[in-house]
């Protein structure tokens, strides 16, 4: 599962094999802090994941199917909300 801070797959990613409660301490690839900053997202994976507008899996939802991409999470109400990430 990868996601980025930029619509349209641009700007600084970030991979994910398992689940993470917390991106307070998550910075993209280009640096920037990640916590309530993830705009697109792809999940390669066989199984849905579920982020979360606050840490610890609280607050408001999103999830991506199995092997899906969504390129704008605007487009869903969750641009700049991701705080945790879960369903590994």
């Amino acid at each position: 599962m990868t996601l980025w801070d930029t619509h349209g797959y641009e700007g600084g990613s970030r991979a994910f094999s398992g689940n993470d409660n917390d991106f307070s301490n998550n910075n993209w690839s280009n640096g920037k802090k990640m916590n309530d900053a993830a705009n697109a997202g792809k999940n390669n994976c066989g199984f849905w994941i579920h982020m979360y507008a606050d840490a610890y899996y609280k607050g408001q939802g999103y999830s991506l199917k199995p092997n899906s991409s969504d390129s704008d999470f605007g487009n869903n109400s969750f641009s700049n909300k991701a705080s945790s990430l879960n369903g590994f």
